[in-house]
C-alpha cells in the first residue's frame, strides 16, 4: 500500500470517528425521560392526569439553565409557550402547552385546559433536540391535593394566611384553604393558555366529596371549590372542618368516582391530643 493511500485511508477513518463521536455527543444530549416519569406536580405519583392541571416531567437533559415563570412572562393573561432563554417546548398532542418551570432534571407544564379524556402524547423538545413521544393517560378528573412534604396536605389558615402545617396545626371547627389539582372544568371554562384572574368554580361541584379519615364532610361546611386567582393549574378548596375531628386525619378528595392518593394528612390539633401538663410551680 502506496503513502498516498495509506494517508487517504487514514483521513477516512478519522473522520468516521469523528462523526460517530459527534453522534455519541449528540445523542447523550437528547432529553431522556418516560411515561412512568410524567407526573401530577401535586402528588408527584404516576396516574391519569387531567386538565387544567400542572404536571411535571423528570429526566435529564430537559434544559440548560433552571428557570421559573415569573410575572414578566405573562403577557396580559396569556401563558407564555417558552420562557425566556430557555428553548424548552413541551408539546401536547402536538400543541405547545405553556411551560412553568424548567431545569436539567425537571420541567414543569400546564396541562390544557381544553383537552379530552383519552390518550395524550407528550414531547419535551430542547434547543431543536425532540425527546420521545410518550403517551398519559387523561381523565376528565384526576384530584390530588398539593402537598406540604411527604404526606402533608399543603393548607392555610384563611384569617392569618399562615401555613397549616405540624408546627402551627389547625383545630376542629376551624376554616382552612386546602391546595388541589385535577378538579377539572369550571364554569365558565378557562380558555388556552388564559390565566385565571378571578374565582371560577369547578363545574362539577355537585360531585364533589371532602373525606377526613373515612367521613364524608357535610355539604355546609364546604365553601368555594375552584380556581386559585393569579394561579394556573392550583384550586382552593375552603372548608369548616368538623367541631370533632382525630389528630392528623387522612383527607382525600373525591369527584364523580375519581379519588385523591391514599396516606395524605391534614396537621389536625385534634380531641385525642394529650393536653400538655401544667408546669410545677415549685420547680
Amino acid at each position: 500500500m502506496g503513502p498516498g493511500l495509506m494517508r487517504t485511508l487514514l483521513s477516512v477513518l478519522v473522520a468516521g470517528a469523528l462523526v460517530g463521536a459527534a453522534h455519541a455527543q449528540t445523542a447523550s444530549q437528547m432529553p431522556q425521560y418516560s411515561a412512568e416519569t410524567v407526573v401530577s406536580y401535586a402528588s408527584l405519583a404516576e396516574g391519569p392526569l387531567a386538565p387544567n392541571s400542572l404536571v411535571t416531567i423528570f429526566g435529564r437533559n430537559l434544559a440548560w439553565v433552571t428557570q421559573f415563570r415569573s410575572q414578566w412572562d405573562v403577557a396580559g393573561d396569556t401563558l407564555p409557550l417558552i420562557l425566556p432563554g430557555t428553548s424548552v417546548m413541551v408539546m401536547v398532542n402536538g400543541l405547545a402547552a405553556p411551560v412553568d418551570m424548567v431545569s436539567p432534571e425537571q420541567v414543569t407544564f400546564l396541562m390544557p385546559p381544553n383537552l379530552g379524556a383519552g390518550t395524550a402524547e407528550i414531547r419535551l423538545v430542547h434547543a431543536g433536540r425532540a425527546g420521545p413521544a410518550v403517551r398519559v393517560q387523561v381523565k376528565e378528573y384526576a384530584p390530588a391535593l398539593y402537598l406540604w412534604n411527604h404526606g402533608v396536605a399543603l393548607a392555610r389558615h384563611p384569617e392569618t394566611h399562615e401555613w397549616v402545617e405540624p408546627g402551627l396545626p389547625a383545630e376542629p371547627g376551624q376554616e382552612v384553604i386546602l391546595y388541589a389539582t385535577g378538579l377539572g372544568e369550571t364554569e365558565p371554562p378557562l380558555e388556552y393558555r388564559q390565566i385565571p384572574r378571578e374565582e371560577r368554580q369547578i363545574k362539577a361541584w355537585r360531585e364533589f366529596v371532602v373525606w377526613f379519615n373515612d367521613e364524608p364532610l357535610p355539604e355546609e361546611r364546604l365553601g368555594y371549590v375552584g380556581v386559585m386567582p393569579g394561579f394556573p393549574g392550583i384550586y382552593e378548596i375552603h372548608v369548616r372542618l368538623p367541631d370533632e375531628l382525630p389528630s392528623n386525619p387522612q383527607v382525600r378528595l373525591q369527584v364523580g368516582e375519581a379519588v385523591s392518593p391514599e396516606q395524605v394528612r391534614l396537621a389536625v390539633k385534634g380531641f385525642d391530643d394529650p393536653e400538655p401538663e401544667p408546669e410545677d410551680p415549685g420547680g
